[in-house]
C-alpha cells in the first residue's frame, strides 16, 4: 500500500485548491501527506453498467474511481477521505432514478450522473430534490443543465451546439462545403447534435444538400444511402448522429455503397467498440468531434494520467470517455474545497466561480440564470486504419445559442 501511494505521489499531484492539475513530483521532491481523516465525503454514482448505455457510463466510472484513490492518497478533501458508491441503472431511466434515491438514502453527499440526458436526467431530478449538487461526467444535450434540471446541476461535458459547431467549422476549414446528414431522432442528444451541426455549417456558409433521418436500432440504411445516390452531386461531407452500434452500421454500409468522402460523427462514435468495428479497412477517413485525446499531444497532465491509469487497471483505456468521470470527480473535489462543505447550495455557487483546466479541456460554468451552460473546446479527431489520432483542439468561432 506503501509503495502504491509513493508511487502515485510521484506521478501526479494535484492541488485541490487550484483549478487544475498541478506540477509533477519526483521520487526525492515528494513530501509527505497526511492521511485523511473523518467521516467520507461520499460521491454516488447513479449509472448505467449494463445494457448500450454501459459503453458510455462504465469508463467514466473507472476515471472516478482512480481519482478518488488518486485524491485519497494526496490528503482527500477538506482533509476528509473520498468514498464512492454506485449503482446499476441498466439503461432504464425509471431504474436508475430510483438507484439514485437509493444513493441518497446511503449518505451520497453528490451525485454523478449518466452520460446522457434521457437516460440522465432522473438521477439529477432526484439529487436537485434532495438538495445536493448533481453532475453528468458527459451528457452533452443543453437540457442537462440548471434551466431544466434546477439550479445544483451540471454536466461535465461541453453542450451540443460546442460539439456539432466544431465538427461544422471544421469540415469548412477543410473546404467541405456542401454536406448530407443522416440523424438518429430516437434521443434528444442525437437529434440536438445534428440539427446544430446543420444551423452552424450553414450560418459559415456551406450548402446542406441533404437532411435524412434515422431510428435508433433498425440497423440498415438502405433508404437513406438511396436518396443520397439520387442527389444531383455527391456531398463534400456526411455527418452522422447516432449512437453505438448502430454509427458503425451506418460507416459500413456507406462505404459498401461506393461513398469514399469524409464522414463525421460526435463524442458517441468514439467508443471502444467503434474502431474494432470498423476495423484498419474502413476506419479511415472519419472525423470525430469529441471529448479529449488519450495521448501526450493533449499535455503533460494526460500522460500522467495514463499512467496511473496503466498502474492501476493493468492495461491502457480504450476511450477518452474515461477521462470524463476523472474529471468529474476532480471538478467536484475542487468545489467542496473552495466551499468549504458540501452542501448544495454553497457546492452550486463554488463551481460556478471556480475555471477548470481538466484533461478534457478548459472549463468555466455560467451560473444558474445562464443555465450553468458550460464554455468550453472540442477535441477533433481522426480515424486512421481503424484507430483514433489526433488532430486539434477547437473552441468554435461561432455556436448556436441555447435555446
Amino acid at each position: 500500500m506503501v509503495t502504491r501511494i509513493m508511487l502515485i505521489l510521484a506521478l501526479l499531484i494535484i492541488g485541490l485548491g487550484a483549478v487544475g492539475p498541478g506540477p509533477v513530483a519526483s521520487a526525492q521532491d515528494a513530501t509527505p501527506v497526511a492521511e485523511p481523516q473523518g467521516d467520507p465525503i461520499i460521491l454516488g454514482a447513479a449509472v448505467h453498467q449494463s445494457d448500450w448505455m454501459a459503453a458510455y457510463d462504465l469508463p467514466p466510472l473507472e476515471g472516478a474511481r482512480l481519482a478518488v484513490e488518486q485524491i485519497n492518497a494526496n490528503g482527500g478533501v477538506l482533509g476528509r477521505p473520498l468514498q464512492l458508491i454506485d449503482g446499476d441503472g441498466r439503461t432504464d431511466p425509471a431504474t436508475v432514478g430510483n438507484v439514485a434515491i437509493e444513493l441518497i438514502d446511503a449518505g451520497a453527499d453528490v451525485l454523478i450522473a449518466p452520460c446522457d440526458f434521457d437516460y440522465g436526467a432522473p438521477v439529477s431530478q432526484a439529487a436537485q430534490e434532495a438538495g445536493i449538487v448533481g453532475i453528468s461526467t458527459c451528457a452533452s444535450s443543453p437540457l442537462y443543465g440548471s434551466d431544466a434540471l434546477g439550479d445544483k446541476q451540471f454536466t461535465t461535458s461541453m453542450w451540443n451546439q460546442t460539439m456539432s459547431a466544431a465538427a461544422a467549422q471544421f469540415a469548412m476549414e477543410q473546404g467541405w462545403t456542401n454536406a448530407a446528414t443522416i440523424i438518429d431522432n430516437s434521443t434528444e442528444y442525437t437529434q440536438s447534435l445534428g440539427e446544430y451541426f446543420v444551423e452552424t455549417f450553414n450560418h459559415l456558409g456551406g450548402t446542406v444538400v441533404s437532411e435524412d433521418t434515422y431510428t435508433m436500432g433498425d440497423m440498415q440504411i438502405n433508404a437513406q444511402i438511396q436518396r443520397l445516390q439520387n442527389l444531383p452531386e455527391p456531398p463534400d461531407v456526411i455527418f452522422l448522429s447516432t449512437n453505438m452500434p448502430d454509427y458503425a452500421m451506418m460507416v459500413r454500409e456507406l462505404r459498401a455503397a461506393g461513398f469514399e468522402q469524409p464522414l463525421m460523427g460526435g463524442d458517441a462514435m468514439d467508443t471502444a467498440d467503434f474502431y474494432p468495428a470498423v476495423g484498419p479497412e474502413l476506419g479511415n477517413n472519419i472525423f470525430i468531434s469529441t471529448h479529449s485525446f488519450l495521448g501526450e499531444e493533449v499535455s503533460p497532465e494526460m500522460a500522467e494520467f495514463l499512467s496511473l491509469y496503466q498502474e492501476e487497471y493493468g492495461k491502457e483505456p480504450e476511450t477518452t470517455f474515461v477521462v470524463m468521470g476523472w474529471d468529474t470527480v476532480h471538478a467536484i473535489a475542487q468545489g467542496i474545497e473552495q466551499a468549504g462543505t458540501t452542501e448544495g447550495e454553497a457546492l452550486a455557487r463554488a463551481l460556478e466561480e471556480l475555471e477548470f483546466d481538466l484533461l478534457s479541456g478548459q472549463l468555466d460554468w455560467a451560473d444558474a440564470e445562464g443555465g450553468h451552460a458550460p464554455d468550453k473546446e472540442a477535441f477533433i479527431l481522426e480515424v486512421v486504419n481503424g484507430e483514433p489520432t489526433f488532430v486539434q483542439r477547437l473552441r468554435p468561432e461561432w455556436a448556436p445559442p441555447a435555446e
